[in-house]
């Protein structure tokens, strides 16, 4: 989805909008969120609201309103020009190159499992508005040492964490930033049902461990076994 500058949604500008859409992804949009981020009255809020389902950007989701797959497709809109397909091959081509170099780097929390591209790029456009891609992010350890590798991926961070919600999200969205680079006509989201049950998508990217690296959790897994085993005789 593409949107322009002077292009106004509920009574706002679309910019603004995509903004509210981007921070409520996945949760429930109320009065004080639209307030917030809109920086309204409550009562406007309210109209904001009204209107935002009345159009099919948000829906009734077990008594709250959530972001619709519309909405959550003008999360991703973008304002800027459309892209030349041999510019947006490229991106798609670098974002694969930073994907592999991310997974092979144990300091991050996360490996990238899976990346789909979607949207115009998909369906052929010789001028596509952006690339649209959604990765599913894996934790690279287990249990507690997860955890650890999480907290030390906060500490390491060198500006301060804008609030509770960044401090817990840190080590995923850490990986999102890098893999777009800043790169502009990118965008990057999370894998999420919707994309792939109602757009046309294509992966572009799937981790798989290497045969040393499967021989090895088969191992340990093996091991577990025994282990378990041996204590039930005992």
């Amino acid at each position: 989805m593409r949107i322009t500058a002077d292009q106004r949604i509920a009574g706002y500008p679309a910019v603004r909008i995509r903004q509210l859409m981007r921070e409520t992804v996945g949760r429930s949009i109320t009065v004080q969120s639209v307030r917030v981020v809109l920086q309204c009255s409550d009562s406007d809020a309210a109209s904001v609201l009204n209107n935002l389902e009345k159009d099919g950007f948000i829906e009734s989701v077990r008594g709250g309103l959530e972001p619709s797959t519309k909405g959550s497709a003008l999360a991703m809109a973008t304002a800027a020009p459309p892209l030349r397909r041999a510019t947006a091959s490229r991106l798609v081509a670098d974002l694969i190159e930073r994907a592999r170099a991310l997974n092979a780097d144990d300091r991050w929390a996360y490996r990238v499992g899976t990346v789909v591209v979607f949207g115009s790029y998909v369906r052929g456009a010789d001028r596509p508005s952006d690339v649209d891609v959604a990765c599913e992010l894996c934790p690279r350890w287990s249990s507690d040492r997860q955890r650890l590798q999480e907290q030390v991926r906060r500490e390491t961070r060198e500006e301060p964490f804008r609030s509770i919600s960044e401090w817990a999200t840190w080590p995923k969205l850490e990986v999102f930033r890098f893999l777009r680079n800043r790169a502009r006509g990118l965008s990057i989201h999370e894998l999420e049902n919707w994309i792939v049950q109602n757009t046309e998508h294509q992966v572009i990217f799937k981790y798989e461990p290497k045969a040393s690296e499967n021989s090895y959790q088969k191992m340990a897994a093996e091991g577990d076994a025994r282990f378990r085993t041996v204590g039930l005789r005992s």
